[in-house]
């Protein structure tokens, strides 16, 4: 009788850490996307590789619960994340977006931007204007290279 009660107090807890670690990688695409140091779509570097930020974009995009994702962690991003987070919201929750859009601060700090091979830093305002214009929606809408 004790065998079969550890064994299911073991199961129980095996399975629990199972959908712990179901939530942590859901949430880290998320959470590495608010800490992005650079912002960049399309191939970047000499090999044209898809950016480690358009990549877990693309990750919390997938999720049914993206939007919550998003806003969670625009609280804790950098310039570069909100910019991808705004983004993934304009994709995903047009109303959630055109929210925090009107209350987001527009810093005058630049943001290092990555595009084919040149990397440089933009001002965020000029970047949001390109996201409100919807340039980086192409992006996403094809599948990832």
């Amino acid at each position: 009788m004790k065998t079969l009660s550890v064994t299911l107090i073991m199961g129980i807890m095996l399975s629990q850490a199972d959908i712990s670690l179901a939530a942590t990688s859901e949430n880290s695409a998320a959470r590495d996307l608010a800490a992005a140091k650079s912002f960049a779509f399309g191939g970047v570097g000499v090999a044209g590789l898809m950016s480690e930020g358009e990549r877990n974009l693309r990750a919390v995009l997938e999720r049914p619960d993206a939007s919550r994702q998003l806003q969670a962690a625009l609280t804790h991003a950098t310039p570069a994340g909100e910019l991808y987070i705004l983004v993934g919201l304009r994709r995903c929750d047009r109303a959630a977006y055109q929210k925090i859009l009107a209350s987001l601060p527009r810093p005058n700090s630049d943001v290092e931007v990555a595009r084919g091979c040149m990397i440089s830093r933009e001002p965020f305002r000029q970047l949001l204007s390109q996201i409100q214009d919807g340039q980086f929606d192409d992006y996403l809408s094809g599948p990832p290279w």
